[in-house]
């Protein structure tokens, strides 16, 4: 990218073929503390064969179904779920269908090699075989919590599902409602808008934000988000790496221009002045 986009929609038009079956994907974000990745399954499509990674992977499926093996294990996924997928085991996913898939895919923190093939599961290499359980959690209204007044949270993944390296958490935002004043973080942060319109100040710029499109706020970016619409809006926050215990997630900040600008085009100041005429 020619310059820094905090504001990332899917777009087909920048998905690539991956070489597997029916499958194309677009990277979104590859920060070092994850790569962030928007993946379409054909029906009948499929992503890599058994393989691991020494990072740990997490899907979310927007739309569409989804078989997942994780180990020995074989799952079918519905809309509105979160696998979490620890490093060093070995799985892979694939679409029998009805129609395609659509996931939005986390590696955290950012690998080196993307996948490395395993015939089975037991050919991981000890040292680098799963300690920790994975897990598979569903949007369920029953675990909302409330922490403002109009902003509902549902923890998908977190210290309690042993990621160590992320949170993951379904944010719904009521009309006129909105998360903490402008505020930054030691972490990163990324929001994935799945329903509505979120709006969201990124430092001195206000992006209003569709479905299906990712937000980048790298550490110490000041922002805020809040839902100007007339419905709900929702969408999932990831913070990478995790929140250091015994500190804040949010730290409240005053952003305000000073006039004091200055250009980065050290050239312009050597020209000369144009006559008034001439301008």
């Amino acid at each position: 990218m020619a310059r820094m986009e905090f504001v990332r929609p899917f777009d087909d038009g920048k998905a690539v073929e991956t070489g597997f079956p029916g499958y194309r994907a677009q990277v979104l974000s590859h920060l070092e503390s994850a790569v962030m990745i928007a993946s379409h399954i054909e029906e009948g499509g499929c992503g890599p064969g058994l393989h691991y990674h020494r990072s740990d992977q997490l899907y979310y499926l927007i739309r569409g179904s989804m078989n997942v093996r994780l180990g020995d294990d074989v799952h079918a996924i519905e809309a509105g779920t979160l696998v979490f997928i620890p490093a060093g085991l070995a799985h892979r996913n694939w679409n029998t269908g009805p129609g395609a898939e659509t996931h939005f895919e986390m590696i955290v923190p950012a690998p080196g090699p993307l996948g490395i093939p395993v015939d089975s599961p037991k050919a991981v290499p000890a040292e680098d075989r799963a300690t920790r359980a994975a897990d598979i959690r569903r949007v369920d209204p029953a675990r909302f919590s409330q922490p403002m007044p109009g902003f509902t949270l549902q923890p998908l993944a977190d210290l309690s599902t042993d990621s160590r390296h992320t949170v993951v958490n379904y944010a719904e935002v009521a009309p006129g409602k909105g998360g903490p004043a402008t505020h930054v973080h030691e972490f990163d942060q990324y929001y994935l808008v799945l329903e509505g319109r979120l709006t969201v100040e990124v430092a001195l710029r206000r992006h209003v934000v569709g479905p299906e499109t990712l937000v980048v706020l790298p550490a110490g970016v000041p922002h805020r988000q809040y839902n100007e619409g007339d419905s709900v809006e929702k969408h999932l926050a990831v913070l990478a790496p995790v929140p250091a215990e015994h500190r804040p997630w949010d730290q409240g900040v005053t952003l305000v221009t000073t006039g004091d600008n200055h250009s980065g085009d050290l050239h312009a100041a050597a020209r000369p002045a144009q006559p008034a005429g001439d301008r």
